[in-house]
């Protein structure tokens, strides 16, 4: 199938400006698409990080957490994660992807998911 075969159909460009549509719109520092799998699929994310491995952390925290959800006979709305200069907010994007968000330390991510879930229906037009 080769390395893109998988991921054939998903419009790179019709992902990117969504995403900084949501930026743009949302107040949202960085917003990232990435593939259910962990692999990165589109968006912006902070410099210096390696992108495969930052975007399969993503995969993996969200996997754990519906582990979790799931034993408690629950399901799973988002993950937060509190970092000293900012939060990063994980919610799914549809059926096939992670959308994570990257905060100010002073939004507030369950005001956020609401404001960003109007978009998972155009996100998944993409995938």
């Amino acid at each position: 199938m080769g390395r893109f075969g998988a991921h054939a159909m998903v419009d790179t460009t019709g992902l990117e400006t969504l995403l900084r549509e949501i930026e743009q719109n949302e107040g949202v520092q960085e917003a990232m698409l990435v593939s259910l799998a962990g692999t990165y699929l589109a968006g912006s994310f902070p410099r210096g990080v390696h992108v495969d491995t930052f975007g399969s952390m993503f995969a993996v925290l969200i996997g754990s957490a519906e582990t979790v959800t799931a034993e408690a006979r629950d399901s799973l709305e988002s993950v937060v994660i509190h970092c000293k200069s900012n939060k990063y907010l994980i919610i799914h994007g549809g059926r096939k992807a992670l959308i994570v968000l990257r905060l100010p330390t002073t939004a507030d991510p369950l005001k956020m998911k609401l404001a960003v879930e109007k978009y998972i229906p155009r996100i998944e037009e993409h995938l």
